[in-house]
């Protein structure tokens, strides 16, 4: 199949409005498929064990998430904030500025959730410092490319911008300007409206395919981050794709359980662009 929207880019600002993450992000487990760890559970124990750092390997690279084990509901609330932004620019140190309304971005979270409690600035404060005190290491499959960073280095009101803003370090300015990245605001309020952590993550992966696609399930878990130490929790991750295969069609991806492989069409029209990176390197799609 031809490639999908692959938009030129001239500067890193606008590569920041015209896009909403890496799709390096969405296929490596940064952003663990779940809503929330449990302090009791496998993966925390292991995690607390290893100093706090959770290492994921995938086929496009090996990824290391120190300080917190970040979640889907971390990677809602920064798309919706790239989605709804007032103003992106650059700073003299090369870190990049994000102003947005914090009532916007909230509404937007949970006008499509069913059955979440209310959120306030506080709860939307608590998620962002999680993102800021999380470290990322990234190593690309072949070696080539190693990125530390973390995502956020500081978040405030800003009276001169009447409005909210976080600053992205200069570090993940770095690896967002060499990465190939993706654009799917036209579909956030409709993912937002998937109900499970699992699901979206599994969106969020296939939608960064710009061909045909095939992986098993276990593959997929493991590739998505999923805390597969627990038996149970794996069993019930299947089980909870297997009651949703409805829905997933409805994004192009197929599952069988008698295969327990997944096929994605990768057919999103025009909804779903990708941005080159800004640098010579061609990225593995």
């Amino acid at each position: 199949m031809a490639k999908k929207n692959v938009n030129p880019i001239v500067s890193v600002v606008e590569k920041f409005e015209k896009s909403i993450a890496t799709v390096n992000e969405l296929r490596t487990g940064i952003f663990a498929p779940i809503e929330k760890i449990s302090g009791n559970s496998a993966t925390y124990k292991l995690f607390k064990k290893n100093n706090k750092k959770r290492t994921i390997k995938t086929s496009w690279g090996s990824t290391i998430v120190k300080g917190n084990i970040l979640t889907q509901i971390h990677r809602d609330l920064i798309d919706c904030i790239f989605t709804n932004s007032k103003e992106i620019k650059e700073l003299d140190n090369g870190s990049i500025a994000i102003y947005f309304s914090t009532s916007e971005i909230l509404d937007e979270y949970t006008k499509s959730k069913l059955n979440v409690t209310t959120r306030n600035t506080q709860w939307l404060k608590i998620k962002l410092d999680e993102i800021q005190t999380t470290a990322i290491e990234f190593q690309s499959a072949n070696n080539v490319d190693f990125y530390s960073f973390s995502i956020i280095s500081s978040f405030a009101y800003s009276s001169k911008h009447k409005s909210f803003g976080l600053v992205i370090t200069p570090e993940y300015r770095k690896y967002f300007e060499n990465q190939l990245s993706i654009n799917y605001k036209n579909e956030l309020s409709k993912l937002l409206k998937v109900n499970s952590a699992l699901l979206r993550a599994i969106i969020r992966f296939f939608w960064t395919h710009s061909f045909k696609s095939t992986m098993t399930i276990e593959n997929l878990l493991i590739t998505l981050g999923f805390p597969v130490e627990s038996k149970r929790s794996r069993q019930i991750a299947i089980k909870e794709i297997k009651d949703n295969k409805e829905l997933l069609l409805e994004y192009g991806i197929e599952y069988i359980p008698k295969t327990k492989l997944f096929y994605c069409k990768a057919i999103h029209d025009n909804s779903i662009s990708f941005i080159s990176s800004l640098s010579k390197k061609s990225i593995k799609d």
